[in-house]
């Protein structure tokens, strides 16, 4: 993703002057910048940009000239990027500057593609047509306006086009400007400026096959992994607005998210992985998700939730909690669907050493945003508007849909009771941040953690396994930001267990499933 990144950056940076309109290339000097043209894969040889009243030719800036008194082709020069060229005309403005002029030509040449050449791609160089900057002197600083035929042959071929300035006797120097050639921008920025045409890409989407994820889907281009590796737990405590036995276990859910954009960098879908590992409530508790700011007008389908026939909630055609401000679903209704106890009970499902672990599942949801052809009336969704900070798991306790348990300083969807908020231990009442935080200390009623780690057995406080959970609260996230890493002294893992999907046995913390 980070060469598209760069990619898109460069076309909104240059858009305005070097693709003035479909099927034209064009270079009118307005950048102010040599850098600028050079990072969008012009390229200049002894030439730079400049706003020297005497070469100036339209706007604020011109290109310019060193000196030109070489009659070689490769002393002073510029280069376009790589283009695939239409029929037409090239053209551009030129003068001289007030110097004596002597003889002074531009050369227009083009350089073909060549694969072996790893450095640049250009291969060979063929001269097609010259300018001659008329005699006498007087007439040289006049501003020339030049239009020069596309050869035949170039027409659907991937070159750059050269214009080598030339001359002999005195000091002039050449201004150039609105260059416009007709044909494609085919240069990528984010691989040294190589033309694009000449990169395997399969689906024709204009990423190549080795960027691409899916190089047989034009639909989908990019995968964007929130963690950025592996997955992540959340952690749940289902009394809420009381403290309660703070265990941490009442929900264990290991997460991986995937924002899949395509070639334009719009987020195509939302591929949520999920998978639950414990249970230990004596609670029937449901899961959601809220993706705090994406509109459900951007929403097209949602696949893959699990929902009983007696749910308490209501779901709209595309998947989609009803009645909430932003994009809400509810992964299942009842963790039953994942996890029963192998007692035959209710209570402690993985969180009872005297009882064997299951193995999770996976579940997989997807959330359409775009497909090929289709796209919501709503517009294009970008990866800012889906990062970790929209991201809003919440825990449904006990088929009450209005008591919803989320992420410390995340707010609530509509649905919540707010009659709750501020009872018992909470502090939610204290301002926005203040959601989720007890009214001492601010202690959570639900984590996040960037990476899979074990939760505590039955009945046992975080605080006793992880033992630098509370200075990490009590700080502000300030000391301990580790505090869930099996660092020295960081984890008692006798009162820990680890039911995990991606594991071929389940172990408590790093030894035997029963504790001695």
């Amino acid at each position: 993703m980070k060469k598209l990144l760069i990619f898109s950056y460069l076309m909104g940076v240059i858009s305005f002057s070097l693709i003035a309109q479909e099927n034209t290339v064009t270079n009118d000097a307005e950048l102010g910048s040599r850098n600028k043209y050079v990072a969008a894969c012009w390229s200049m040889g002894a030439v730079t940009v400049s706003n020297h009243n005497q070469t100036m030719i339209s706007g604020d800036y011109s290109l310019r000239s060193n000196q030109v008194t070489n009659q070689s082709t490769t002393a002073t020069w510029v280069k376009t990027p790589w283009i695939t060229m239409e029929a037409g005309k090239i053209s551009f403005k030129t003068r001289l500057d007030g110097n004596a002029g002597g003889n002074r030509s531009i050369v227009l040449q083009y350089i073909e593609f060549d694969a072996e050449n790893e450095s640049t791609g250009e291969g060979d160089v063929t001269r097609f047509d010259v300018f001659d900057f008329p005699n006498p002197i007087n007439k040289q600083t006049e501003v020339h306006e030049v239009a020069i035929a596309v050869p035949e042959e170039l027409v659907g071929s991937t070159v750059k086009i050269m214009f080598s300035l030339v001359g002999s006797g005195g000091m002039a120097r050449i201004g150039m400007d609105d260059f416009v050639i007709p044909g494609s921008y085919s240069a990528d920025p984010s691989d040294d400026c190589f033309p694009k045409s000449e990169k395997a890409d399969a689906d024709n989407d204009g990423v190549a096959d080795s960027e691409d994820a899916y190089p047989e889907d034009r639909y989908r281009a990019f995968d964007n992994f929130l963690p950025a590796t592996g997955y992540g737990t959340l952690m749940f405590e289902d009394l809420w607005p009381a403290t309660g036995d703070y265990d941490f276990n009442d929900l264990v859910v290991d997460y991986r998210l995937n924002r899949v954009t395509d070639a334009a960098g719009d987020v195509v879908e939302i591929i949520i992985e999920l998978s639950p590992r414990a249970a230990g409530a004596g609670f029937t508790n449901g899961f959601g998700i809220e993706f705090a700011g994406l509109s459900p007008r951007k929403v097209i389908k949602v696949s893959g939730t699990k929902a009983s026939p007696e749910s308490i909630h209501k779901i709209d055609e595309k998947g989609l909690e009803l009645d909430n401000e932003f994009a809400t679903i509810i992964p299942f209704d009842r963790v039953s669907h994942f996890l029963t106890h192998p007692g035959g009970g209710a209570l402690g499902i993985n969180t009872d050493p005297d009882f064997k672990l299951q193995k999770p599942e996976l579940q997989t949801i997807v959330i359409r945003l775009k497909e090929e052809g289709k796209a919501t009336d709503a517009g294009p969704t970008k990866l800012s508007e889906l990062g970790m900070d929209n991201f809003n798991p919440f825990l449904i306790v006990n088929q009450k849909r209005g008591v919803e348990v989320h992420l410390p300083g995340m707010k609530p969807t509509r649905h919540a009771d707010e009659s709750i908020f501020g009872t018992k231990e909470d502090g939610s009442t204290s301002g926005p941040s203040s959601y989720y935080r007890s009214k001492e200390n601010g202690l959570p009623w639900a984590m996040n953690v960037p990476v899979s780690i074990p939760y505590m057995v039955n009945k046992v406080p975080i605080t006793k396994g992880y033992t630098r959970f509370f200075e990490w609260v009590v700080s502000g996230g300030e000391s301990y930001p580790d505090w869930y890493l099996n660092n020295g002294g960081y984890r008692n893992e006798r009162v820990m267990l680890n039911a995990n999907f991606q594991e071929d046995t389940i172990v408590r913390g790093g030894g035997p499933n029963r504790i001695p």
